[in-house]
């Protein structure tokens, strides 16, 4: 892989000596304000198009509140961009590695996509109400008991009921779209905080990102990828999840038993984006919660949601196996 980046940064200095521009330069946001603890401990990454990618914003960054880059992509280890063609990895799932593990965290959080609407009378139909609706930029918990509740907020700004720490996002029409949630990698993957992870991060990416070429994978693969880690595929979305080649892991949950290789032991849970075919053959939506081959889920309706809504960020901070869930009380946000 290292060999092919300097092949692809080759190609980079040619195409600028023959006159083609292609902006890399990264700058790092300044902190504007200092957001509750509850607030820095949460990352997040942002879908291609959102508008903060026009402020040197990645959609393969990992990004913490105040738009602040905790990890930037080149500290990844994925190519981020192809010096040819332009085309951006762009991150659709994200896990550290240390989900379903008891912490004091709401058992689910999650993002949806916009065009959500939620359940009557919870967090996400409330967001979905405003005018513009604007639920795709915010962060939302549920205890899987048909009810969600609002943590984090685009931009800050209260909508009708709901109100939540801001994240200096834009919301409405031409705003962003949050499109995968984590907690804060110092913990877990960058210990000493510097931008630069120690260990393995997984994360699945959207068709055309220029890394899944390169590493012969798909966006229904799992990858394993760090600063110092080469990406692989950790878990193949046919062989090992029993997912389609072109289906799209939209939202992701790892837990990794430490031998760097996926078997009985690891935990994923996942969301599979709007149009994947197995969505059809597993008679699931993209609001429901599964597991490989389909072995359990949980309904959009477990977590305040309509089989037409789109999980797109997913959070699980629970022990949880095959047919067991433990959870804490979650009280709501007051």
């Amino acid at each position: 892989m290292r060999h092919l980046k300097l092949i692809l940064w080759t190609v980079l200095a040619l195409a600028v000596l023959f006159g083609v521009t292609i902006t890399l330069a990264r700058q790092l946001h300044p902190t504007t304000f200092a957001p509750p603890p509850e607030v820095q401990a949460q990352s997040f990454s942002i879908s291609s198009g959102s508008a903060v990618t026009a402020s040197s914003v990645h959609p393969s960054d990992v990004l913490g509140a105040g738009v602040y880059p905790l990890i930037i992509c080149e500290n990844l280890g994925l190519l981020c961009i192809d010096p040819v063609t332009g085309a951006l990895d762009d991150i659709r799932g994200l896990s550290y590695g240390y989900d379903f593990a008891a912490g004091g965290s709401p058992p689910i959080q999650f993002s949806v996509a916009a065009g959500s609407r939620g359940l009557t009378g919870t967090a996400v139909r409330a967001e979905a109400d405003c005018s513009p609706s604007e639920p795709q930029a915010d962060v939302f918990e549920a205890a899987l008991d048909g009810q969600n509740y609002q943590d984090l907020d685009g931009d800050g700004a209260a909508c009708s009921s709901n109100s939540g720490f801001g994240l200096a996002l834009g919301e409405g029409v031409s705003g962003d779209n949050l499109d995968e949630i984590a907690r804060d990698p110092c913990l877990f993957v960058d210990a000493d905080c510097n931008g630069d992870p120690e260990d393995p991060i997984f994360v699945t990416l959207a068709s055309g990102s220029p890394t899944l070429s390169a590493i012969n994978a798909t966006p229904s693969d799992v990858l394993m990828t760090g600063s110092e880690i080469e990406p692989s595929i950790f878990a193949n979305g046919t062989a090992d999840l029993g997912l389609q080649a072109s289906d799209v892991i939209d939202a992701l949950c790892v837990r990794e038993n430490g031998d760097g290789s996926y078997g009985s032991g690891d935990l994923i849970m996942f969301s599979l984006a709007a149009g994947s075919p197995s969505l059809t053959a597993w008679q699931a939506s993209a609001a429901d919660l599964l597991t490989p081959r389909n072995l359990f889920r949980y309904r959009a309706s477990a977590l305040g949601l309509q089989a037409a809504d789109d999980i797109d960020g997913l959070q699980c901070a629970l022990v949880i196996d095959l047919y067991t869930l433990r959870l804490p009380v979650i009280l709501k946000n007051s």
